[in-house]
C-alpha cells in the first residue's frame, strides 16, 4: 500500500493535468508576452555609438515627411541664421508671397491624378526620382489697364481678348487667370548635359510646354555618380535667353522660386544653379547671389540632388514677388526719409541706346515738356527726369532708388520696366505701346498688377517696321498722368490690381460662440 504523503502528491500532480490548457495559458501568458516586448524594445534602443555621436541633419526625405506649412511656421520662430547657414526655407519663412499665394502641394499619387502627375511618375517606376511633387496654383485676377479714352480701351482689348491664358470679364474691368498647375522633381545622382537646351525659344526648352526631365532618369541602383560630385543641390534653369537681365527675371527667377519649395531644408550656399550664356549685365550676377551659392554657364554637372522644376508658370503672384521679396529684403534701410515724388521717364535714346532697337517715341520731347509744365501749372511736387542705368552701381543702388524715390514710370515699351520690380506696390506705369495689331507684348501690364501696382497703356502710331511710334497728341498722356497721381493721393490697396479668385460666388457668415 502507497504511503498517504505519496498519494497525496500524486493526487495534485493528477489535478494539475486536468486544469483546462486555456487556464494556464492565461496564467503564463502575460509572462511570454512581457519577455517579448522587453528584447523587442530592447533592439530598438540606439547603440551606444550613437548615444555618444552627433545627430546627423535630416535627409531630403525625411524633411519631406513634415508639412511645409508647418516647417515655415516653425522656422519662423527660429533665431536668424547665418548667411552661410541660410537655408532655403528661411526664404519662405519671412515671405508675405508664400502666405497668400503659394501653390497646393501634392508628394502621393492618389486617385483621380493624371498619370503624368509627378508623384505617379515617380510610383509608376523604381528610378532615381526620389521627391516628386504636383503643384497647383491658385486662380486670380488682375485689373485690366486704365486708358486715357475708350477708343484706347478698344484697341487694347482687340488684343487683349484674344490671350489663351486668360479671359475678360463682361464689364471689361478684370482678367481672370484659372488655377495652374506645375511640377517639381527632384532626382539623386544625376547629371546635366545639356538638356533641356540653354537660351533657345522652343517648346522644348526650360518652361516649354514640351520640356522633358527624362535626360535625368537612371536606374535607382546606379549610383556612382555620386562619389564625383561636390555639388550637393542643383537647380536647372536653362529658360530662353537667360543670360539677359529681362528674361533671367521672368523667367529663370521664376524656376528659382518653385524649386525652392522642393528642397526647403537644403542649404543656400550649397545650392547651384545652371542656365545657358553667362549674364550680359552684372546685376544679373548680383541677383544670383541672393537666390544661391554658386551660378554656372554652358557646362555638365553632376549632382547628389538634382532639382528640375521647368514645369512652372510664367505668369502667377507666388513665382513674380518671391524674387521681388528677396531682393528688397537684402537692400540696407534708407538713409534719410526720402519722399517718393520721382517721375521717372523711360527713353529708348536718350540714357542709353536699347539692346533691342525700334519701339522708339519720337516725339518723346514734346512729351516731357507736356508732363513738366503740366507738373508746375498743378502745383504738384513730383519731379520728372530721364532714368539712365549708367548712373547706378550695382543692384543695391538701383533697387534702393526704385523702391525709395520712384512713384511713377513712364515710357514707351521696353526692358526698363523690368525695374519696376524694385518699386513699391504704390507706384503707377504708364506705358506706352505700339498699335496691337502688330505688335502686342502684354508682360508689363501682368507684372504691374502681379506686384499690385497701378497700370495705364497708351498706343502710340507707328510710323516705321520697327514699330517707332510718335503720339498724336501729347496733352492726352499728360492729363493721364495727373489723373493717376491723384489716384495715388488717396489710400491705395493692392488688392484693387490683384486679387484672389473663386470659382463660386460665396458669401460667408462667421458666428460666434462666445
Amino acid at each position: 500500500m502507497m504511503p498517504p504523503q505519496q498519494q497525496q502528491e500524486e493526487e495534485r500532480q493528477l489535478q494539475s493535468n486536468r486544469t483546462p490548457r486555456w487556464i494556464r495559458f492565461l496564467i503564463g501568458g502575460p509572462v511570454v508576452v512581457s519577455v517579448l516586448m522587453f528584447i523587442s524594445m530592447w533592439s530598438m534602443l540606439p547603440s551606444d555609438r550613437s548615444l555618444r555621436g552627433v545627430v546627423p541633419a535630416p535627409t531630403l526625405l525625411e524633411s519631406q515627411r513634415f508639412d511645409l506649412h508647418t516647417l515655415v511656421h516653425q522656422r519662423r520662430n527660429k533665431t536668424a541664421a547665418t548667411d552661410s547657414e541660410l537655408l532655403h526655407l528661411d526664404d519662405l519663412a519671412r515671405s508675405d508671397s508664400y502666405e497668400q499665394w503659394a501653390p497646393l502641394i501634392m508628394s502621393k499619387c492618389m486617385h483621380g491624378m493624371d498619370k503624368l502627375a509627378a508623384p505617379c511618375i515617380k510610383e509608376a517606376h523604381k528610378t532615381n526620382l526620389v521627391e516628386a511633387q504636383e503643384l497647383l496654383y491658385p486662380a486670380f485676377r488682375l485689373r485690366l489697364p486704365n486708358f486715357f479714352s475708350t477708343s484706347m480701351q478698344e484697341k487694347w482689348l482687340s488684343q487683349g481678348l484674344h490671350l489663351e491664358r486668360m479671359r475678360v470679364s463682361e464689364d471689361k474691368k478684370w482678367a481672370y487667370y484659372p488655377a495652374f498647375q506645375g511640377q517639381n522633381m527632384v532626382f539623386s545622382d544625376a547629371v546635366f548635359r545639356g538638356d533641356p537646351p540653354p537660351d533657345v525659344w522652343s517648346d522644348e526648352s526650360c518652361m516649354g510646354s514640351a520640356v522633358s526631365h527624362t535626360s535625368f532618369v537612371h536606374e535607382a541602383n546606379e549610383s556612382s555618380i555620386a562619389n564625383e560630385s561636390s555639388i550637393d543641390t542643383l537647380i536647372v534653369a536653362t529658360s530662353p535667353d537667360s543670360w539677359s537681365f529681362q528674361h533671367f527675371i521672368d523667367r529663370v527667377a521664376v524656376v528659382w522660386s518653385q524649386a525652392q519649395l522642393a528642397v526647403p531644408t537644403k542649404k543656400k550656399a550649397d545650392t547651384v544653379m545652371v542656365s545657358g550664356k553667362k549674364p550680359r549685365d552684372e546685376i544679373v550676377n548680383d541677383v544670383y547671389k541672393l537666390m544661391v551659392g554658386r551660378h554656372l554657364h554652358n557646362v555638365a554637372v553632376t549632382a547628389k540632388h538634382l532639382v528640375f522644376s521647368c514645369r512652372a508658370p510664367l505668369i502667377h503672384p507666388y513665382t513674380t514677388q518671391r524674387i521681388t521679396e528677396n531682393i528688397l529684403q537684402a537692400l540696407p534701410a534708407p538713409k534719410t526719409e526720402y519722399d517718393r515724388n520721382v517721375i521717372l521717364f523711360l527713353s529708348r535714346t536718350k540714357g542709353g541706346e536699347a539692346h533691342n532697337g525700334g519701339r522708339k517715341l519720337l516725339n518723346e520731347d514734346k512729351l516731357f515738356g507736356a508732363v513738366a509744365a503740366m507738373l508746375k501749372r498743378e502745383g504738384r511736387s513730383e519731379k520728372l527726369e530721364y532714368f539712365r542705368h549708367s548712373d547706378f552701381a550695382g543692384l543695391t543702388e538701383v533697387a534702393s532708388f526704385m523702391r525709395d524715390r520712384v512713384k511713377m514710370m513712364i515710357g514707351p515699351h521696353g526692358a526698363a520696366f523690368y525695374n519696376a520690380r524694385f518699386a513699391q506696390p504704390r507706384t503707377a506705369l504708364i506705358e506706352i505701346i505700339p498699335n496691337p495689331d502688330r505688335f502686342f507684348v502684354p508682360c508689363f501690364w501682368e507684372q504691374a498688377r502681379l506686384l499690385g501696382q497701378d497700370y495705364s497703356a497708351h498706343v502710340g502710331r507707328v510710323v516705321s517696321a520697327k514699330n517707332d511710334m510718335q503720339l498724336a497728341n501729347v496733352e492726352e498722356v499728360a492729363r493721364l498722368v495727373l489723373d493717376r497721381l491723384v489716384f495715388l493721393d488717396k489710400p491705395y490697396r493692392s488688392s484693387d490690381a490683384l486679387d484672389h479668385m473663386y470659382s463660386w460666388n460665396m458669401k460667408t457668415n462667421t458666428t460666434s460662440l462666445g
